[in-house]
């Protein structure tokens, strides 16, 4: 911002050359001549008086009629002057008022910006036909202030504003005769002696939303002071003010709203001693605002059932403050907003899919933007706990049952259960709690494998192991003879091998549900000598045939076994032998493979029968 102040020179602390332009033609008789006279010598009295002399300044005087003459060219001297004034002859002839004004033209010299130059042209008519006054009086005012005094009924208005500075009565006096002319001489010196302006101050007030850039006020006259700066403005002051052009410089900064057209300035005005006024325009600049910028983030992955926080905190506005933040554009079969009006909202994952979410946001001056980012939601696969298996063996054709339960984190998922019995699959949708029942029509030993698969393809499968199946009307097993028994069977000493020998009978007795008979093991590299009196179950299943019960190992309780067999072309069997409380593995002729696969070691002698009922 720049402000611009044309100071007025002053009498008393700028030089100022005055010069007298005095009509001394014919129609001016001898005492209208002597009252011009007096005039004159009390206008220079009243400027000395107001230290005009004292301050460098210097009078001048030409008398004009037909032509032009130097009464005194400019003299700082008083005395000199007003004794050029009494002791000078009129001219008598006619009106060249256009000699006079190019007269004291050249009195003055060229402009002087260091001076203050005035001009008071007397006369009481009008100038000669074709006279070039306004030519002359343009030249005359391009370097000087012109005052233009009209005395009697011949002199019109026009004329003197064509030669004054400027029309009215701040430049143009009239007296309807010499003898009135004396009653001017306090109103001209008035305007002629111009005081200047001392102790000037300008205090400027910005209108909100302007501040006040820091550091940035500055005034071209020397002298200048600048103070009581906040971000709301400034004062300038100075100690006097002449004939001199000041410029203040400022720079101001918009900040948050409005927009639009908008007043700089709320007031800058104007102060010094002697009550002079200024008028400063107003200056209003055009904001045009800048749109905020929404940032809603990057793309973002969240599971089905946990939530991902969408940042929008890089969201700005370049010429303002952000007033709100509105998150909008969830998919209700997709995921679910909360924090909708924060910067950071939480997006919740309720089904797998792609979901695009925006971010709106608004400034101070009511505008706004959008953008938007992509939550991709991954399925998460069910989750399935079997809470309870088949345990007991079971006959054939007894309700075999299971049951369990899974859950979800995507609620929205549907779920379908699919069982392989091991004879057998069953499918059907479900909702937790899961389970079935299915009855065996052979004798087996089956896993039950349950699966849970939602309808975005995630599944969780569980397994009943080791499900034993009986049919007490399905045959018996017998068998005796010997083994090589493999190294690593008997894990307390790995490198033990050699014969083992065995003899065995297990059957269903009529109407029984469990099996009866004898199982007698012995490993000598080994020490192990194995009894059994005691058998929970057996089942018969083609060649093969498998039974578990309890013993004891070397006369002491507190042991498990599993017998598979199978009567074949060679006969194979397989003993497990293991302490029931903790399941320390006590022997193993097939370390490491399932419980049901089927036996690898051949029999060395002996054989195994399978009898059929």
């Amino acid at each position: 911002m720049t402000l611009t102040l044309d100071g007025e020179s002053s009498t008393q602390s700028t030089p100022t050359d005055l010069v007298l332009v005095l009509d001394e033609s014919g129609s001016v008789n001898d005492t209208e001549f002597d009252q011009l006279t007096d005039f004159a010598d009390g206008v220079v009295a009243a400027v000395a008086d107001d230290g005009l002399f004292a301050n460098g300044g210097r009078v001048g005087v030409v008398g004009f009629s037909h032509v032009a003459e130097d009464v005194i060219p400019l003299s700082g001297d008083e005395g000199a002057v007003r004794s050029a004034i009494a002791n000078n002859p009129q001219l008598r002839n006619n009106t060249c008022i256009s000699c006079g004004l190019d007269r004291a033209g050249v009195q003055l010299g060229p402009d002087d910006p260091q001076r203050n130059q005035a001009v008071i042209v007397i006369t009481d008519g009008n100038a000669n036909p074709g006279d070039p006054t306004a030519s002359a009086a343009a030249a005359l005012q391009g370097k000087a202030t012109v005052f233009a005094v009209g005395v009697g009924d011949g002199v019109s208005q026009a004329t003197l504003e064509t030669v004054a500075s400027g029309p009215g009565a701040d430049n143009t006096f009239t007296a309807g005769s010499f003898d009135d002319l004396a009653a001017l001489l306090e109103k001209l010196v008035a305007a002629v002696s111009v005081p200047g302006a001392t102790h000037p101050s300008i205090a400027v007030t910005l209108t909100p939303p302007w501040r006040l850039v820091p550091g940035s006020v500055s005034a071209d006259l020397a002298g200048s002071s600048i103070g009581g700066v906040t971000p709301d403005g400034f004062t300038w002051s100075r100690a006097d003010l002449g004939d001199e052009d000041l410029v203040i410089t400022y720079r101001v900064e918009h900040v948050g709203a409005p927009c639009g057209p908008l007043d700089v300035n709320s007031s800058v005005t104007y102060h010094d001693d002697e009550n002079a006024a200024v008028v400063f325009p107003p200056v209003v600049v055009t904001v045009t605002c800048v749109p905020p910028v929404a940032d809603a983030g990057p793309d973002k992955t969240v599971a089905e059932g946990s939530s991902v926080a969408l940042d929008g905190s890089g969201s700005h506005d370049t010429d303002g403050v952000l007033t709100s933040y509105a998150w909008n554009g969830a998919d209700a079969g997709v995921g679910a907003l909360s924090g909708t009006s924060d910067p950071v909202a939480s997006y919740n994952g309720l089904d797998d899919g792609a979901d695009a979410v925006t971010l709106t946001v608004t400034d101070d001056n009511g505008l706004v933007d959008d953008d938007s980012t992509t939550v991709t939601v991954q399925n998460v696969a069910p989750s399935l706990t079997l809470t309870s298996c088949p345990v007991d063996p079971s006959a054939v054709g007894d309700d075999v049952s299971f049951t369990g339960t899974f859950t979800d984190p995507g609620t929205l998922d549907t779920h379908e259960m699919t069982v392989d019995w091991g004879d057998g699959t069953t499918t059907a949708p479900v909702t937790s709690p899961v389970g079935a029942t299915h009855q065996y029509a052979a004798a087996g030993i089956h896993d039950i494998t349950v699966t849970i698969t939602d309808d975005d393809g995630g599944s969780d499968t569980k397994t009943c192991g080791f499900v034993v199946v009986y049919d007490p009307d399905g045959g018996f097993v017998t068998g005796g003879g010997w083994i090589e028994s493999p190294a690593g069977a008997y894990p307390a000493d790995p490198g033990a091998t050699g014969r083992a020998n065995f003899g065995f009978v297990s059957k269903y007795k009529n109407g029984a549900t469990v099996p009866s008979g004898n199982t007698e093991f012995q490993f000598k590299a080994g020490a192990v000598n194995f009894h059994s009196g005691e058998h929970q179950w057996l089942v018969v299943a083609g060649d093969k045939a498998i039974f578990k019960g309890t013993g004891t190992v070397n006369g002491s309780d507190g042991y498990s076994f599993m017998l598979t067999a199978t009567d074949a072309n060679p006969d194979r069997l397989r003993m497990r032998i293991w302490k029931t409380a903790d399941s320390t593995l006590v022997y193993d002729n097939q370390m490491g493979a399932d419980d049901t696969a089927a036996p690898t070691t051949a029999l060395s002698g002996g054989s195994i029968v399978i009898h059929k009922n």
